[in-house]
């Protein structure tokens, strides 16, 4: 009987662990692990994810793109960029669409997830960017870019609303602002936001006016825009409006799969696929 009892015991350990390491691992993608955790498992599972995710282009078009493109009419040449793009995702629906005339900057800080978007986004490469960096400290001067999006990534962010505050500030006065509201809360307790939180925060942030918009089962879209009126800012050279990590300095150059700050001496490798890699960026 007691060798029966241990081995119940023993099971139910094991089972125990088991559903700990599915829970942390699996369902909340590693948020409660800290970042290196998050990012190591996005690295792991990136030439996977849009297969686990089952996300289809028509989709995209349909409910990313489209909504986004009627949002700034009648501007086509939008500087879009999408803050934990993963693997592209959004920068390849924009650029699928005929009306799209504009640039979209991706930035993440899964490498293999980069490589990954750098991939889809063929052969549209001339209507993307893709950088290694972080989200909470953005490369880029005060209201810059006609549109910023954030999806399905804040409640994976070490400190989401610091992202926010970024999101708004590169954001230009008048801007279109879409980020995404975590619903399914039960496996992330205490890392998602209520409705009303969110609308706090964006506002706190400077936006104008946000709202709710059904999207998928886990998530809401939340739109917004932000305070003010600005021009257009349109496509712009990568060099003109990329602020160097080191010494704040807009003056830079690419050149021999290297990008370099012409005021500090930073710089940066840009890989074989086209990322340019400022999470390892060179103090001179």
């Amino acid at each position: 009987m007691n060798d029966v009892v241990s081995l119940i015991l023993i099971g139910s350990g094991i089972a125990i662990i088991g559903v700990l390491a599915w829970w942390l691992l699996i369902a909340s993608e590693g948020v409660y692990l800290g970042r290196r955790v998050v990012i190591w498992l996005y690295d792991l599972y990136a030439h996977r994810y849009d297969g686990v995710k089952h996300y289809l282009r028509e989709y995209e078009t349909l409910y990313l793109a489209e909504p986004i493109m009627d949002a700034i009419a009648p501007q086509r040449d939008p500087l879009v960029l999408d803050v934990a793009t993963g693997t592209g995702r959004l920068p390849l629906a924009l650029a699928r669409l005929d009306e799209f005339e504009g640039h979209t900057i991706g930035l993440d800080l899964s490498r293999r997830m980069l490589h990954f978007a750098t991939e889809s986004i063929y052969p549209y490469n001339e209507r993307a960017t893709f950088i290694w960096c972080a989200a909470e400290t953005l490369p880029f001067s005060d209201d810059t870019f006609d549109v910023v999006t954030c999806l399905e990534a804040l409640e994976f962010m070490t400190s989401p609303e610091a992202v926010v505050r970024e999101l708004v500030r590169v954001l230009r006065p008048g801007g279109l602002i879409l980020v995404s509201q975590r619903i399914n809360t039960k496996l992330m307790p205490g890392k998602t936001w209520t409705s009303g939180e969110m609308q706090t925060i964006l506002k706190n942030s400077g936006l104008a006016e946000a709202k709710a918009q059904i999207w998928q089962v886990d998530y809401r879209k939340v739109w917004g825009r932000k305070g003010g009126d600005s021009a257009q800012t349109g496509v712009r050279p990568l060099t003109s409006i990329l602020r160097c990590p080191t010494c704040g300095a807009i003056q830079s150059r690419i050149d021999d799969n290297q990008w370099s700050c012409n005021a500090c001496g930073s710089t940066a490798v840009i890989g074989k696929d086209g990322v340019i890699e400022l999470h390892m960026i060179k103090s001179r």
